[in-house]
């Protein structure tokens, strides 16, 4: 890794801790992260800015014999560039991270800080990211839930506070074109577009008065309109799947079950005494 100004530049997806998954996306490049023991990180920058969620363990932070202990479920952010020493506790850590491409933010034309900011639980960065990586992990993080909760987390970081006095008139548009298109890919960028606002706007707007991220309201669009669909006894659930924007039959279990605690196989189940005596 090369040395500049005193602490090795770490590019994009690089840790000094092993990485026990991986997702690469367009936006951001998510990794976990999982140290089992004990060790002291020199003095290094990262390339591209970035979120650490830390799940468990010990964990300090800092720059300059200026550490500072980050206990479980603290979020912080490093800009691009800045040089920090990490040191990892006897019990190990373990670590989710989001790193924001430069392209990306270049693109959404955002003013991050400057200087490494801390969530310890109080603030609005921290659930975003836990909200992703909870979906990292069940596999059920599919683009416009990715970017809802990231663009969510930047708004946090950015400091972002929607204006708006009243429900906006676009926010409706919105809503009604994810339950128009469920079986389209849709992104944020789009759903922006169309708005006439900024995808952080957007993402910060849309969770301030319907309670959820555009991604999980979608996600909710689609596992409703597969509950009309299984009163279908005979239908097939890969057809249903498919109709509905699930990417495949597996990706309809999952986030069904993430909604409704049951497959679709066990819901239609439930309905069929209902479905036959209607």
């Amino acid at each position: 890794m090369p040395e500049e100004n005193g602490g090795a530049l770490l590019r994009g997806g690089e840790f000094y801790s092993p990485v026990k998954a991986r997702l690469l996306a367009d936006d951001v490049l998510l990794s976990e992260l999982r140290s089992p023991c004990w060790c002291q990180i020199p003095r290094h920058r990262h390339e591209l800015a970035y979120v650490t969620v830390v799940l468990s363990g010990d964990y300090r932070e800092g720059d300059r014999g200026r550490m500072q202990d980050l206990h479980p479920f603290t979020a912080v952010f490093n800009p691009s560039g800045i040089e920090h020493a990490t040191a990892i506790g006897p019990a190990g850590a373990s670590l989710f991270t989001i790193e924001m491409r430069d392209e990306h933010l270049r693109q959404l034309a955002i003013r991050l800080p400057l200087q490494t900011e801390f969530d310890r639980g109080s603030g609005a960065m921290l659930w975003p990211a836990l909200r992703l990586y909870a979906s990292f992990k069940t596999n059920t993080v599919e683009p416009l839930v990715r970017e809802s909760y990231v663009l969510d987390m930047l708004g946090a970081i950015a400091g972002f506070t929607p204006s708006e006095k009243s429900t906006p008139r676009w926010l409706n548009r919105v809503k009604e074109r994810m339950q128009e298109q469920l079986g389209d890919n849709l992104r944020m960028r789009e759903l922006a577009d169309d708005a006439g606002v900024h995808p952080v706007h957007l993402a910060r707007v849309f969770r301030f008065y319907e309670g959820h991220t555009p991604g999980s309201y979608f996600q909710r669009v689609r596992v409703r309109a597969a509950c009309h669909q299984l009163r279908k006894q005979d239908y097939p659930l890969a057809i249903i799947a498919a109709e509905c924007g699930f990417a495949d039959q597996s990706h309809f279990t999952r986030v069904f079950r993430k909604f409704t605690g049951n497959t679709p196989a066990q819901f239609r189940r439930m309905l069929a005494p209902h479905s036959l005596a209607s």
